[in-house]
């Protein structure tokens, strides 16, 4: 649809994270340090992409939840985002299961690596079509590549909105 979608300019200002404990029977809450470890890795990039945490996910920009599985796919997360008509991003929901399409549990290896590739996508990161990045839809690393963070930067060098320009 053409349509960019990325946080708009925050002036510095932290996103508010808020993790929804719980949520899948196999829930255990050290997997909410998997969510604090995405994160981390993400601020540490240097993209200036700066975050908080809260207990209220109604003044959170970005909430983590928990499900058992998305079914038969071997999904391990989903972020879905809101915007408004201009495509500034106004707040991202993110799951992440704690099962396989096969019912066995996702390592925590696992586990880290969809966090840090739905941290991506909360901030509005498309996907790569490099195995080698975090960003490739069936993610094999947690480690941020150099074509990650460079997409990032892209994304965040463009104003939100149309990217065909007005209609002549």
């Amino acid at each position: 649809d053409s349509l960019l979608r990325r946080w708009p300019d925050r002036g510095g200002q932290a996103f508010r994270v808020a993790i929804i404990e719980g949520g899948s029977p196999d829930y255990d809450p050290r997997m909410a340090d998997f969510v604090r470890e995405a994160v981390s890795r993400w601020e540490s990039a240097g993209l200036g992409y700066w975050y908080s945490w809260t207990s209220d996910t109604t003044e959170a920009d970005i909430t983590f939840g928990w499900r058992r599985t998305f079914g038969l796919r071997n999904q391990a997360g989903q972020t879905d985002l809101s915007w408004d008509r201009a495509g500034n991003v106004l707040h991202a929901s993110v799951v992440l299961a704690t099962r396989t399409g096969e019912d066995s549990l996702f390592t925590d290896e696992a586990l880290l690596d969809a966090a840090i590739h739905e941290v991506g996508h909360a901030m509005g990161m498309p996907h790569s079509t490099d195995s080698a990045d975090v960003m490739f839809p069936t993610t094999r690393t947690g480690v941020l590549t150099e074509r990650d963070l460079a997409t990032a930067r892209l994304l965040y060098s463009l104003p939100p909105g149309s990217l065909k320009g007005p209609p002549q």
